[in-house]
């Protein structure tokens, strides 16, 4: 499943009915287009009113397992019925996604919480997260075969996409909760995304690292030592928020919100049972894969993963700064990066539509 994904921009074709001219021209001539709007209840200004375009809005995203739940919404028109047309746009790093996200590039953009964090800290207070697809850790550490115990790991080297980045924050959690100390116990290197570390993993260049369904299931298969799954441990945490600027919100409020519908509709899509073949197709684009039964892994376990709605909370943005030691001593407040007025509006749709 070794992939890198190349900038995407897609965008979908809108199909519009077109009324029979003849069949127009006759009804006015027998009975008048007044009396066809009175017959239906409308004006004839409204029943001759051509659709509303659809809103073009570019939004990026890394690759992951936990961002599959956006490409999936995108893929299957979740976004369409609330006038989007989203253009997907592949950004590798989250320092370069950030950039692209202040200088307009982009509108929204699905981000792990340390470039983002850290980027606010440092004065861009145009950020803001408004919900999340994976707000929970979502990896396994894993390590060759020859290594048994997190002790054997001491002096060995331990991939992350980039330092700095989530990845390398999970990595370092990981490493933490088996006992070693990442700073001192092992050297970390980094290496790219997950399909280049599990290509280094298994090429003998480095001892361990931190992978996403489906390489986990990859990695029970090939009998890899695996020291902690990390879906397991009750801790909070933006691996993959929905992050926009304030500026966007201030302007256009209810394309942010429209955003919020369609991508909550898309995940239920996904975790939908009806839909698993066709998601499963998804998937295998996304990830450009033919390998149903991986396919398959991903959707069972981000379904158990990220349930309900895209939900983000303080104590996610919390143990991001917490657990970074260039952010934890700045005093920062988490509430103050987050605006949760769109989720909040999309639990009462909800519940009144319940």
């Amino acid at each position: 499943m070794n992939r890198s994904h190349s900038d995407n921009v897609v965008s979908v074709n809108s199909k519009f009915k077109i009324q029979n001219p003849k069949l127009s021209v006759l009804v006015y001539q027998t009975i008048g287009i007044a009396a066809v709007a009175a017959l239906i209840g409308l004006s004839p200004s409204v029943t001759f009113s051509q659709p509303k375009p659809l809103r073009d809005l570019n939004v990026a995203y890394p690759f992951g397992g936990s961002t599959s739940f956006f490409w999936v919404a995108q893929r299957s028109g979740a976004f369409e019925k609330y006038g989007l047309r989203i253009k997907p746009i592949f950004i590798r790093g989250g320092v370069v996604g950030v950039q692209a996200l202040l200088s307009k590039d982009v509108l929204v953009e699905l981000q792990g919480g340390a470039a983002v964090v850290s980027a606010w800290a440092q004065g861009a207070k145009e950020l803001k997260y408004i919900g999340a697809v994976g707000n929970k850790l979502d990896y396994i550490l894993v390590a060759n075969k020859n290594i048994r115990t997190p002790a054997e790991l001491k002096g060995k080297r331990v991939a992350v996409s980039q330092i700095g980045s989530s990845s390398d924050f999970v990595a370092r959690y990981a490493l933490r909760q088996v006992g070693l100390n990442p700073e001192k116990d092992v050297a970390i290197v980094a290496l790219g995304p997950a399909g280049e570390r599990w290509a280094a993993l298994q090429g003998g260049h480095v001892d361990a690292t931190i992978v996403q369904p489906p390489l986990t299931l990859l990695a029970r298969k090939a009998g890899l030592s695996i020291f902690i799954d990390l879906a397991k441990v009750d801790f909070e945490y933006t691996i993959s928020g929905v992050v926009t600027i304030a500026s966007f919100i201030r302007s256009e409020p209810e394309t942010v919100m429209n955003f919020m519908r369609g991508l909550a509709d898309g995940m239920d899509f996904y975790r939908d049972e009806r839909n698993k073949d066709q998601v499963v197709r998804i998937l295998g684009e996304y990830f450009r894969s033919n390998a149903t039964e991986e396919l398959e892994e991903t959707r069972r376990a981000y379904s158990q993963v990220t349930p309900g709605l895209p939900l983000i909370s303080a104590k996610s943005i919390e143990n991001v700064i917490a657990n970074d030691k260039n952010l934890a001593g700045l005093g920062l407040k988490p509430e103050e990066i987050l605006d949760l007025s769109f989720l909040q509006k999309l639990q009462q749709e909800r519940k009144a539509k319940r």
